[in-house]
């Protein structure tokens, strides 16, 4: 497969369709659908379910699994570029796939030192949870991963962060339970709960739940709080998650409460060590080190 092919395959997906890709492309909508029509012929698969019209397209199972594959492709490919264009000054950018913690500030006092030492060098940022940061690291779409933990770190190097995030229940203000100093178990029996996704998958909650665990009723996923507390403040539920992650104000409408006993996360931060880091990594590393 090409690059230019998957990049205009990319396209196609993104403006919905051959007409509009080709307007953006900038090159006729006859080409454009020779080039998807081999494409297809190479993978020895159908990509799009074509409608009457050349606006009219949908992916199949194999075009959506193409289009994740492709842009993680065109990802390594941009970043390989940057990387060899940069030559020996230490410039380009540093990936860092994390979960939300308020332990992130220490990541970030290393990115100010870094940006002082190395100010052409970028620090992106993806918010995501333990699964997805581990496949971003194997993958080589992230340089970082901060999990939580616990976690199999066995395959990569690491380094604890110090701190945690007091777990504890986001709820309305007029809640029955916002009255309460701290939540227990019991509190939660069927009490309607947004939960992060990597707590469901590591079991975090399991011991302090205890014999409660089996009455829990989960009626949402996230990776992100402020999302969920949009669904808290709407009434949806409430949320389970780590304090000062959404705005509790009193203007807000929204109050923290504390799991009692007390629950906290640790974290820590992870790089694949079996193959050859960007220079761009091997500072923001070292600069972390130093911040540790």
């Amino acid at each position: 497969m090409e690059l230019r092919s998957l990049r205009h395959f990319i396209a196609v997906v993104e403006e919905g369709g051959m007409t509009a890709a080709a307007d953006a492309l900038r090159i006729s909508q006859p080409a454009l659908s020779r080039q998807m029509s081999g494409l297809e012929d190479e993978l020895g698969v159908t990509l799009f379910i074509r409608g009457n019209r050349a606006r009219e397209i949908e992916l199949t199972s194999e075009g959506r699994l193409l289009y994740r594959r492709a842009r993680e492709i065109m990802e390594l490919a941009d970043r390989a570029r940057s990387e060899m264009r940069d030559g020996h000054d230490i410039a380009g950018d540093v990936h860092i796939a994390a979960a939300q913690s308020a332990v992130m500030r220490v990541v970030a006092r290393a990115a100010v030192l870094l940006r002082e030492r190395h100010p052409n060098i970028t620090v992106q940022l993806h918010d995501d949870f333990g699964a997805n940061i581990m496949e971003r690291l194997d993958n080589g779409l992230a340089d970082f991963g901060v999990l939580v933990q616990p976690a199999d770190m066995g395959r990569y190097g690491s380094l604890p962060l110090p701190g945690g995030d007091p777990m504890g229940l986001l709820m309305r203000r007029d809640h029955p339970l916002a009255g309460r100093i701290g939540i227990g178990p019991q509190d939660l029996d069927g009490v309607p709960l947004i939960v992060p996704r990597g707590v469901l998958g590591r079991g975090d909650l399991s011991g302090w739940l205890g014999r409660c665990a089996k009455r829990l009723r989960v009626v949402g996923t996230t990776n992100l709080m402020y999302n969920a507390g949009c669904f808290v403040r709407e009434g949806y539920a409430c949320a389970v998650g780590p304090r000062g992650m959404v705005d509790t104000s009193p203007e807000s409408g929204l109050c923290f409460r504390p799991f009692e006993p007390a629950v906290s996360t640790h974290l820590a931060i992870a790089w694949k060590d079996d193959r050859p880091m960007p220079p761009a990594a091997e500072a923001f590393l070292e600069a972390l080190r130093e911040v540790l």
